[in-house]
């Protein structure tokens, strides 16, 4: 059995995510927490698999305690959720490795998905965090995280649903493609890029405003 830790200082939330996390099988939750610190006591005393993390905590902000547990606990997977989508805090999420980031008002559907996704070794940012991306991207004198790169069309319809967490089978049948079509993009797309694996394409992606 798989186990979770769920740090959020909403009680209703808490139990909202129990609920849920009751539907999904081999996960247990160990333990939750309701701040910053007792979240960091419950991953060094259970050392879980997963910890759903918001990263509004009292105490110590959820920000510094993923990068405590990222560097001293890194197989863990990080499931972030926020009530905002900010395009600086999604980028930092993602550039310290957390798994997974879904905002508040993500509906039942989308996290399940992305915690099936991350249970199976893969990643899932939410697609409205795209959004709040490519708005600040349009501000002027901003500029790209990672520089862009020129892509085709459907090079560019294919980097949006691998960020998505779409795998390539999915892909596949949603562009009515090719098993093999798809993993030839996927190739083209890290050389052209200069990336090595697929995380590496959804950090281009989410730094870039692709949705």
């Amino acid at each position: 059995m798989n186990s979770i830790v769920l740090a959020e200082d909403h009680n209703l939330i808490i139990e909202g995510y129990r609920l849920l996390i009751d539907d999904i099988d081999d996960l247990e939750i160990v333990a939750t927490a309701s701040d910053g610190e007792e979240t960091i006591s419950a991953i060094e005393k259970h050392q879980p698999e997963y910890l759903i993390l918001d990263l509004h905590m009292p105490k110590v902000n959820g920000l510094d305690v993923l990068k405590y547990i990222l560097e001293y606990y890194p197989n863990i997977r990080v499931i972030v959720i926020s009530m905002f989508g900010d395009p600086a805090m999604h980028r930092e999420v993602v550039r310290l490795g957390a798994k997974g980031y879904l905002l508040k008002n993500s509906d039942r559907d989308e996290f399940l998905l992305a915690m099936n996704l991350v249970m199976k070794g893969k990643s899932y940012y939410s697609p409205a965090l795209f959004k709040e991306h490519t708005k600040s991207q349009k501000l002027p004198g901003s500029t790209p995280v990672i520089p862009l790169v020129s892509l085709t069309s459907r090079e560019e319809e294919i980097l949006t649903l691998i960020a998505q967490g779409y795998t390539n089978k999915e892909i596949a049948q949603k562009l009515i493609l090719s098993h093999k079509t798809i993993d030839s993009h996927r190739t083209n797309l890290m050389k052209k890029i200069n990336v090595h694996n697929v995380t590496g394409l959804v950090r281009y992606a989410i730094s870039n405003g692709y949705e």
